[in-house]
């Protein structure tokens, strides 16, 4: 093993040689055996391997090397022709940085399930007939049953993970109290969470029908680190690490929220729309200091969708794509250690 690390941080060397003294990305990225992801919105890259992740922005002089540690990143250059490039410097720190193993491989350690409403909450109500009589259908029933399948399809796939759900009956929970439970969950360095909220959607417009799930716009500023982690930390860095992690939290959690997209779409999309991807900030969402998500099921004021959410069948088909849509982003992250796509 050490002859073979040894052999490619030697050919990594090479490569470096053979570079121009500012470098593309893509360029860099082929010597690192990275995969390179670039996000328009909020002119932030990531470089990630299997081991390794280099979070950074063109005007932001330091960079995040696997989630905890800065490095100077005044290399990152956009050139007025078009294109981002690595100066010489920079190229050469990371080949050093990316060669070297990792222990711990990064894992996804906890999922959090949050049924929205519940107890004297009851979310949106719709109304339709059967058999001649009039039926209640409440979001807080919908979104519970779901959950319920939804958290044993996890718990069977990952018996090692720690699969939490803010509420497992008809128990009313405030907002602060959901994201509060998913906040106080303890990380090691290489573990990660991800939190998905559960809705059922409403409309004056009968005829409105769908599934959409929503992430946090990005523009929208938060902080996403404990203040109980930075003793320590110098004052001046600490608004830069935010900044760095909150970019990685919005690229996962819209990479997250597409993989969900994509699982409901598999499962639903012969049943209803597929209304696609959403931004707003609700409250679950921009409070959870982690990648969160927000899934709207359908609309219980549209009555034939009212029928089919009040289906115990069609409320598993539902689960089923939105564990399809997580598992996809569990396996990703675990072997990649990033996203790209």
């Amino acid at each position: 093993m050490v002859r073979k690390l040894g052999f490619l941080l030697l050919f990594a060397l090479v490569l470096l040689l053979l570079l121009p003294a500012d470098a593309p990305v893509s360029e860099v990225a082929d010597t690192l055996g990275a995969r390179f992801f670039w996000e328009p919105g909020r002119q932030t890259g990531m470089l990630s391997t299997r081991d390794h992740v280099f979070v950074f922005k063109p005007d932001v002089s330091l960079g995040i090397f696997d989630y905890e540690r800065l490095i100077p990143s005044e290399g990152v250059l956009l050139k007025p022709e078009g294109g981002i490039f690595f100066s010489e410097a920079l190229v050469a720190q990371l080949v050093a940085l990316f060669g070297k193993t990792d222990p711990h491989k990064p894992v996804v350690s906890a999922i959090i399930i949050d049924p929205g409403h519940g107890g004297r909450d009851p979310g949106a109500l719709g109304r339709f007939t059967s058999s001649g009589e009039s039926v209640v259908i409440m979001e807080k029933d919908v979104v519970l049953a779901t959950a319920l399948h939804l958290y044993s399809l996890l718990k069977a796939r990952y018996p090692e993970k720690e699969i939490i759900l803010t509420r497992s009956e008809d128990l009313y929970l405030k907002l602060e109290e959901r994201t509060e439970l998913a906040n106080r969950i303890k990380l090691e360095p290489h573990e990660a969470m991800i939190f998905v909220s559960l809705h059922a959607n409403a409309s004056f417009n009968t005829k409105a029908s769908g599934y959409e799930v929503w992430f946090l716009p990005p523009e929208y500023r938060r902080d996403v680190i404990d203040p109980e982690d930075l003793e320590g930390v110098e004052k001046d860095v600490i608004p830069i690490l935010n900044t760095m992690l909150e970019e990685e939290y919005t690229v996962e959690s819209i990479i997250l929220a597409k993989a969900i997209l994509e699982g409901l779409d598999e499962q639903l999309g012969e049943h209803t729309d597929n209304r696609g991807l959403k931004e707003e900030t609700w409250f679950v969402v921009r409070d959870a200091r982690m990648p969160s998500v927000l899934i709207e099921m359908g609309f219980v004021t549209n009555e034939e969708e009212a029928r089919l959410l009040s289906d115990p069948e069609y409320l598993k088909k539902a689960g089923r794509g939105i564990y399809n849509g997580v598992s996809e982003f569990i396996d990703t992250f675990e072997r990649t250690s990033g996203f790209t796509e």
